[in-house]
Parts: structure tokens; C-alpha cells; sequence
């Protein structure tokens, strides 16, 4: 079975840390939560410990949901969104990172998902950005993904099954894009309203995709700077991940540095 390593752990946790500020204002109240393809369970672990979540996994990979429970001690289902996972709904907040393009039916699954959300509850979706220009032109399309999102179409799709984008951005190297949406059973929308929104927007990804040409990817500052980013990473994550303590103790290392910053109180958010 699979089971992840101390360095994708740590890799894995910070950028967990990072997707947690970003919607600390939803964790107000200890909600009740679900972290939809929780891989090893290190978002899961911060919403739980950092967030102060009442929060729950779903994972499709045996050994990564066996990690998460018993060397993480969560709360993790195993199976898939679409294939009719035993999930009892009524949450107030669920994430989903990175999950989306990988299935074949993606907008049944946002109707799943809005079924697991009480009404007024955020979903929180993260996909790479199909307007991406900071990987090879050769890399823009990942043979796992069976979809791939902007902005635009990704808003649409969360309107078309019932969720109301409420708050959308871009990374900072533009690899990825993150949309909160929220239940909203007064959307009412007219269908040529929603269509509207993806109005131009093929062609707009196809100047993006003319444009991005290897030469003109490799005279430019971006892979120099990918890979001096890789290496500093690389450089720092030797010392982390030989924590005495395994994976726990490498996230309460996160948990730790983030308590010390201020960003997240040791008493819960919103009391």
C-alpha cells in the first residue's frame, strides 16, 4: 500500500498551512468539516489542530487513509465522491484540492457536494490553472487529468449545480486557481445568464496556449526561478523531515510555527 514520505508530508503541510489562511474567516465556530481527497491527511490534521474544525476525510487510496488514521489519528473514510461514498452531509465547510480534474464526471460530483453542504456552507476548490504559463509548454497537460479549469469555467460549473462563487484568485506563479463557493438554494439563475459567464473564453485559453512556446518559455526568467525555488525547498526540507516524531511530529512543527506567528490563536476562532 501506499504511504507518504516525510518530505511530501512536509511539502504537502505547507502548503495545507497556506490553504487554511486563506479561509480562516470559514473556520469561525469550529465547524464541521470534510477535506475531499485528503491524500495523507496533513490539511486535515491543520483544520483539525489549527482551525479547531470538527473535521473529517475522504480518501480513495487505501494506504494514504490508513496513514491518516493511524499514524494521524483523523477521522478518514475511504472511497470515491462519485461512486456513492458513505458521507452523512450537513457540513459547514468542505475543501477539495486538487481533486476535481481528476474525475470523469465532475459536475455530478459538485452536485454531490452540494448535497453534503447545509445551506449557507462553502465549498473551497483548488485546480491547476489552464492559462498557467510557469511550467514547459510541454507540461500543460497532466495525462491524469481528465479536465482541466479557469476562472471562468470553473464559477460556471459551481452556478450550474447550485453553489454561488463568492470569492475566486489566482496563485502568485499563476499555476493554480482557488473559487470558494456557498450553498445558495435561492440561485436562480437563467441558463443563458450562466453560459454568459464562459462568454470568449476558448479563445482567450487558446492566445494563452499560442503564446506559450518553448522558446519563449526558455528565454524567460521562469525556469531559472523554478528551479532555484526547487532547490532552496530541497535545501530546507533536510533538516524537517527528520523529526523524531514522524509525520505528527513534522505537522505539530507546522502547527507550532503557526501559533507563533499569531495567524491562528491557541483558543478557537471566533470565541
Amino acid at each position: 500500500m501506499f504511504e507518504p514520505r516525510a518530505h511530501h508530508v512536509l511539502r504537502a503541510g505547507r502548503a495545507a498551512l497556506s490553504r487554511l489562511a486563506r479561509i480562516r474567516p470559514l473556520l469561525a465556530g469550529q465547524p464541521r468539516a470534510l477535506d475531499v481527497g485528503c491524500g495523507g491527511g496533513e490539511m486535515l490534521y491543520l483544520l483539525t489542530h489549527l482551525g479547531r474544525a470538527r473535521a473529517e476525510g475522504l480518501e480513495p487510496n487505501r494506504g494514504y487513509a490508513q496513514h491518516a488514521r493511524e499514524r494521524l489519528a483523523l477521522p478518514v473514510h475511504e472511497g470515491f465522491v462519485e461512486r456513492g461514498a458513505q458521507i452523512r452531509g450537513d457540513y459547514d465547510l468542505i475543501t477539495l484540492h486538487h481533486v476535481l480534474e481528476h474525475l470523469a464526471d465532475p459536475r455530478a460530483a459538485m452536485r454531490i457536494l452540494h448535497g453534503w453542504l447545509r445551506p449557507g456552507g462553502h465549498l473551497v476548490v483548488e485546480v491547476p490553472n489552464v492559462e498557467a504559463t510557469c511550467q514547459a509548454p510541454a507540461h500543460t497537460f497532466h495525462r491524469a487529468h481528465l479536465f482541466t479549469w479557469g476562472l471562468p469555467t470553473l464559477e460556471r460549473l459551481g452556478l450550474e449545480t447550485g453553489l454561488a462563487p463568492v470569492a475566486s484568485q489566482v496563485s502568485g506563479d499563476g499555476g493554480n486557481i482557488d473559487v470558494i463557493f456557498v450553498r445558495d438554494d435561492r440561485l436562480d439563475l437563467p441558463a443563458g445568464v450562466i453560459r454568459a459567464h464562459t462568454d470568449g473564453y476558448g479563445q482567450r485559453v487558446a492566445a494563452v496556449l499560442r503564446s506559450h512556446t518553448p522558446m519563449r518559455h526558455y528565454l524567460s526568467v521562469r525556469p531559472a526561478r523554478r528551479l532555484a525555488t526547487r532547490l532552496l525547498r530541497q535545501i530546507g526540507e533536510r533538516a524537517a523531515v527528520r523529526h523524531p516524531a514522524g509525520p505528527r511530529g513534522i505537522l505539530d512543527a507546522l502547527v507550532a510555527q503557526a501559533r507563533a506567528t499569531g495567524l491562528f490563536p491557541a483558543r478557537p476562532l471566533g470565541t
